[in-house]
């Protein structure tokens, strides 16, 4: 081999090596991360309706103007909404109207507030700021400036009403008045109103005003539009009074 073979083979290697030293300097010692776009945790619906059915039948249906799901939790926020409870067996629907609330997927319990008001079809209505339904148990608890009114205008006032669908009950605490048609008072603590048997009992500051009567106790009873009634517990029964 000629010197100039041999200086062109020794140019040719020497670049070789070079190449070879650049390319391992220059290679990363592991490829870059994938980047990781994670899905949104909430869906924003503006008006949809979800409804609920069992053996071909609804049990409630849920409309409102806009809905924002949780993907996680599959909570639900609502605006305007209308939520509306089907009890087939006794031909009677629930409606309820508040300005916003959360339903609960996992226990189906949902709170909402502001204007909030609830009507059945059978003319009985509510009306307050609060109130929370649960599911399982047919529940419904309301808090401030409830008043609950019967069909036939009868009217229960209260700090916190509690409200056994099913079992047609009501129960009330806090500042209780119960108007009845004809007129006829009764203030107490504490009440539990059976609607469908007409029945009251009161516990705590009871007072009773029908006609010109006037009751006081620590507890009392009364049924059939407070035609009959009963005190116990310090009882003082007064007639004949013209007062208001």
């Amino acid at each position: 081999m000629s010197t100039r073979e041999k200086l062109l083979a020794a140019t040719v290697l020497i670049f070789f090596v070079c190449v070879v030293v650049w390319a391992v300097k220059t290679t990363p010692s592991e490829p870059p991360p994938i980047e990781k776009v994670d899905p949104p945790t909430v869906v924003e619906y503006e008006g949809n309706t979800i409804v609920e059915e069992k053996d071909g039948q609804i049990i409630w249906e849920l409309t409102c103007s806009k809905m924002i799901i949780d993907s996680t939790t599959q909570n639900i926020e609502l605006n305007d909404l209308i939520w509306k409870f089907h009890q087939p067996e006794l031909e009677r629907v629930w409606e309820l109207k508040a300005a916003k609330g959360i339903f609960y997927k996992k226990d189906e319990n949902m709170h909402v507030e502001g204007d909030v008001v609830l009507t059945n079809t059978d003319g009985a209505k509510m009306v307050g700021d609060n109130l929370d339904w649960f599911g399982y148990q047919k529940l419904l608890t309301a808090t401030g400036n409830i008043v609950v009114t019967k069909a036939d205008g009868a009217e229960l006032v209260g700090d916190k009403v509690s409200w056994l669908i099913e079992e047609e009950q009501v129960m009330a605490e806090g500042n209780i008045v119960v108007t009845n048609t004809d007129g006829a008072k009764l203030w107490s603590d504490k009440i539990n109103w059976l609607v469908k048997e007409e029945k009251i009992t009161a516990e705590g500051n009871v007072r009773i005003h029908k006609d010109d009567v006037r009751a006081f106790g620590d507890f009392a009873y009364a049924d059939n539009d407070f035609k009959h009634f009963g005190l116990m517990g310090n009882a003082k029964i007064l007639k004949g009074v013209k007062d208001n």
